[in-house]
């Protein structure tokens, strides 16, 4: 027996230097870390493609192709739809989906309240109020409204953002990497006193949130009465040019705005948001052309201010550190 004893006991240092090395780098890594490491590698891997190629897909800018906010449609159904978001472009650095349940534009609102909240506590993991949350998002904390802010938090935990790095052309594409996480990773709520624990994602903050914020005024966005102006706010506050020109079906896509209804509903659609936009002050002009292209003017004040943003760089890297 003592023989057995003998070959089962190992020392360490019969362990291999690579095995030890191995060992210790796993002990030393953390979540955000291995986030950080996944960051990096994406961000160099986007830089080294062609500069229309960058753009993450959902991100407010002129090639957005795919926004995960949606406008509430008055279908009754006892269930909440469940959706799959492709970004659908086989042939840029890479692609991404969004998966969960629905998102509607009530649930941007949240998750910007949720940011603006993040920044004021330095922390991604915070204690906040149903209360708190109704004032920031402009709504009254009527006891209906506060199910709503909590079942929107519910959505946004059970949202999952996947993204997959290609490289090479034709028969030579091929997959190098692939990233999945939601975009908070942890909510509780206290029945009594409406108090909210929330984590948000380290992996939504590294990856999006930065791209995504975009300069939002949370105090002028509040005050808009339509869904449609909230969703052209959040676009176009992601334009860097003052005056823009675009095609109206692709600017319905980048909102998703209804593209089955016809023409001339669109049409209107797109003329309530823009117009209050305009009696806000925030667009000087906009004009909807035959040829149905969308023209705007913003105002000099609704030029994007980097320094305005919900979440600036220091922020995100405090956060991420």
């Amino acid at each position: 027996m003592q023989g057995a004893d003998k070959k089962l006991s190992i020392s360490s240092d019969m362990v291999s230097p690579a095995n030890r090395v191995t060992d210790n780098l796993s002990k030393k890594l953390t979540g955000k870390k291995i986030i950080q490491q996944a960051s990096d590698d994406v961000k160099a891997h986007i830089q080294r493609q062609p500069p229309v190629q960058r753009f993450f897909s959902f991100m407010p800018t002129m090639l957005t192709r795919v926004s995960p906010f949606h406008f509430k449609s008055r279908f009754k159904s006892a269930e909440w739809p469940l959706v799959r978001l492709d970004s659908g472009d086989a042939n840029s650095w890479g692609c991404m989906q969004v998966v969960g349940e629905l998102l509607i534009i009530f649930d941007e609102t949240i998750l910007f309240c949720l940011l603006m909240l993040m920044t004021r506590f330095e922390n991604d993991a915070f204690e906040t109020s149903l209360k708190d949350l109704a004032r920031i998002a402009g709504i009254d904390p009527t006891p209906s409204n506060s199910a709503k802010i909590w079942q929107s938090i519910q959505r946004l935990a059970g949202t999952r953002i996947d993204m997959q790095l290609l490289s090479g052309k034709g028969r030579q594409r091929k997959t190098i990497k692939e990233l999945t996480g939601s975009i908070l990773s942890f909510a509780d709520k206290d029945q009594t006193g409406g108090r909210i624990r929330i984590i948000i994602n380290p992996y939504f903050l590294e990856m999006y949130a930065e791209s995504f914020v975009t300069n939002i005024d949370m105090r002028f966005r509040s005050r808009l009465k339509s869904d449609v102006s909230k969703a052209f706010y959040r676009f176009y506050q992601g334009q860097y040019e003052t005056e823009s020109e675009i095609d109206i079906t692709r600017l319905a896509q980048a909102v998703n705005l209804n593209m089955a209804q016809e023409m001339k509903q669109l049409k209107s659609k797109v003329r309530i948001g823009l117009k209050e936009l305009q009696e806000r002050g925030y667009l000087e002009t906009y004009e909807i052309t035959r040829d149905n292209r969308v023209r705007v003017l913003k105002t000099k004040d609704a030029a994007v201010k980097f320094e305005g943003q919900i979440l600036s760089n220091s922020d995100i890297e405090f956060f991420i550190d």
